[in-house]
């Protein structure tokens, strides 16, 4: 509970949109048990509880990690687009989930393609927004933290923009499956192919630097000074990083991130 005060006192609005994904996440949940659509074999509102859940997990740790940002104006504009674009995107992609439709990839009616490109123009818009609040922070002449856990939120956010740009790559291909058509077998809830090779691999982890690495940060630097930590917190993002390419080769040589029989 303490958590969640800290994440409501630091940026509000940052906070209230991830309640509000925590809930769509439940509602969407129970919907799910009595909902008989599928799209590609699986039940249609697990695509939209996946994003919910990884909006609110955004939502929240942007909340704790640009609280660090001095210039809080900019934070703020930042908060009230990152709004606005995820609950589209949402939006967007349950309702197509609710139609029985693909939200990505399709342009097989207007409405979908219409969508699917305000989606992809939205993502773009919040990816380089993200780059701009990330460089603000990076170029600041103080900080009110530790230069080791600054520096593990800098490369954090950097890696987080590199990675979410590596989904447009995946929106260039019309399907994130090397090998096959999007579909068939996959890993519970994540529905990562377990038999082809699926980029949504190198782009899960790749995102999600945003918290493991900064998690690691502020763990290294609670131990260790300035520059055994920071020594420490950059082998560990070279060694994520060089994961997380490797997740995107073994991809893209037709190679499941786990081959279940």
């Amino acid at each position: 509970m303490n958590l969640i005060n800290e994440i409501y006192r630091r940026n509000k609005l940052l906070a209230h949109l991830g309640t509000a994904n925590i809930i769509a996440t439940i509602v969407l949940g129970i919907y799910a048990f009595f909902n008989e659509t599928t799209v590609l074999g699986i039940n249609s509102m697990i695509k939209p509880i996946k994003f919910t859940l990884s909006i609110w997990i955004y939502s929240w740790t942007m909340a704790l990690l640009l609280y660090y940002v001095n210039d809080q104006k900019q934070v703020r504009k930042y908060s009230r687009i990152a709004i606005i674009i995820y609950a589209f995107e949402e939006l967007a992609i349950t309702s197509q989930a609710f139609r029985g439709q693909l939200s990505h990839f399709n342009r097989t009616d207007l409405y979908s393609g219409v969508l699917y490109a305000l989606m992809g123009v939205f993502i773009f818009t919040i990816t380089i927004l993200t780059l701009r609040i990330a460089w603000i922070f990076i170029r600041q002449k103080t900080y009110t933290i530790s230069v080791p856990l600054a520096l593990s939120i800098k490369i954090g956010l950097v890696l987080f923009v590199v990675f979410s740009l590596f989904g447009g790559y995946v929106s260039q291909l019309n399907g994130h499956t090397v090998g096959a058509k999007d579909g068939g077998v996959g890993l519970p809830l994540l529905n990562w192919s377990t038999v082809y090779g699926d980029l949504r691999v190198s782009h899960f982890f790749g995102i999600h630097a945003l918290q493991i690495i900064p998690i690691f940060g502020y763990w290294v630097s609670s131990k260790y000074k300035a520059p055994t930590a920071n020594t420490a917190i950059w082998g560990f993002s070279f060694i994520y990083f060089a994961y997380v390419c490797f997740t995107m080769i073994q991809a893209l040589m037709g190679m499941p991130f786990l081959r279940v029989s």
